[in-house]
């Protein structure tokens, strides 16, 4: 069968967790032995490259790289010519016109062009669309907590209603939690579309490496020299963009709190990721040997380095969907400590995480403090969570999306 998958962003500009699921699903498919293509977007000042040696990806330019650094007054004229981007329609269209493919696998489509719906539907091609965050909502894709109005105001609803009226309803929708599922039919969206609601497939190859291996040393680089973090150490992680609405600066300030109260406590907290607040949390942290920034980290190694860690923190501010490093902590045994917000909440409980109230300090420096005096607890929870997500499984989710009305 032949398939095409569509996202705004992919190797090797790809930023997040949507990016990552896309390239599993990419690989399930090809080992089942199906003829997958990828279109993408690029800067336009970045390398054209139309194939790669597993798969064949094209590339649209797009401004959507440069949104950032736009002005807000900008940014909304920039976000009504991407809903009505005619130029990435008829591009789009001309490629799946010339591949013909069976299945076309949406996936966040700001960036790409809101039009694209409609040329799937042109064509006649089986249509499945996954929800990976609010985007169709609200321009930003944010819902910041204590700001959940923004989401229904005037503007946010009219915004809405037009993205409703593009994507119609695909032939199936999947969401990874029942939460943003239920904010997107609970404003008309999909009202014909089969709709499910299936947890993202979790990495099997790099979880089956590891497994039964001993716990190695996380390792970091400085000046070129590897340096070993002591085993006596309870080391908390980060993973993820250094932004303010995922909470980094927030845990930063916690954390500082945490070594405050116990100066004696042999603890570390190391963040690993990149983004516009870099500077700022490097500022935030100051002086303070505790907290170590390690830049960005492949798959393998990061899957590698959550073994040697004690617990992954996920602080996020604003409401996530299905965060993929949760599932990714879960696979590698790491126990996970995170906001109880948006669909968080369906992948960690009590038994196989910990969940604590978004923006509050006190609370989530309780639960810092209880994992850190109840080894054997902590232990527990990993295990859990280590055989909960087996049922995450990818070859079983691949299966699931073929199997329906769009597949």
């Amino acid at each position: 069968m032949k398939i095409c998958l569509i996202n705004n962003l992919y190797k090797p500009y790809n930023r997040g967790g949507a990016e990552r699921i896309i390239e599993l699903i990419a690989c399930g498919l090809q080992n089942q032995g199906h003829d997958v293509f990828t279109i993408t977007t690029k800067s336009r000042n970045a390398q054209r490259i139309t194939h790669n040696a597993q798969q064949k990806i094209y590339y649209i330019n797009a401004l959507y790289y440069n949104l950032a650094v736009l002005p807000k007054f900008l940014r909304l004229f920039w976000h009504v010519g991407d809903m009505f981007d005619v130029g990435s329609y008829f591009r789009v269209k001309s490629i799946l016109k010339k591949e013909k493919p069976d299945i076309v696998m949406s996936h966040n489509l700001k960036g790409v062009g809101y039009l694209i719906p409609k040329a799937i539907k042109y064509l006649g091609i089986k249509h499945v669309h996954t929800l990976h965050d609010i985007q169709l909502l609200h321009p930003s894709g944010l819902m910041i907590h204590n700001k959940e109005r923004k989401v229904d105001s005037n503007l946010s609803k009219m915004y809405a209603n037009i993205c409703c009226r593009l994507f119609n309803s695909p032939d199936t929708v999947i969401s990874p939690s029942k939460w943003l599922m239920k904010m997107h039919v609970d404003r008309g969206f999909f009202k014909e579309s089969e709709k499910a609601v299936i947890p993202n497939p979790s990495p099997p190859a790099d979880a089956k490496a590891l497994a039964g291996k001993p716990t190695p040393l996380p390792l970091r680089r400085e000046g070129g020299a590897e340096v070993k973090s002591e085993r006596d150490k309870f080391r908390f992680l980060y993973v993820g963009q250094i932004e303010e609405h995922k909470g980094v600066l927030f845990l930063i300030k916690v954390f500082k709190m945490l070594c405050e109260e116990l100066p004696d406590a042999s603890c570390g907290l190391a963040i690993v990721g990149d983004g516009s607040k870099l500077k700022q949390a490097k500022k935030l942290a100051g002086d303070n040997s505790r907290v170590k920034f390690l830049g960005r980290v492949g798959n393998k190694d990061l899957l590698m380095m959550m073994q040697a860690y004690n617990v992954l923190v996920v602080p996020s501010l604003c409401y996530e969907n299905s965060p993929t490093v949760i599932y990714e902590a879960l696979s590698a045994g790491l126990p996970v400590i995170a906001s109880r917000i948006g669909g968080i909440t369906e992948l960690i409980h009590k038994t196989a995480g910990i969940l604590f109230e978004p923006d509050n300090g006190g609370d989530l420096m309780h639960q810092m403090k209880w994992v850190m005096e109840h080894p054997r607890e902590l232990r527990e929870i990993g295990e859990t969570g280590k055989e909960k997500v087996k049922q995450f499984g990818l070859e079983e989710y691949i299966n699931i999306m073929l199997g329906f009305r769009g597949g």
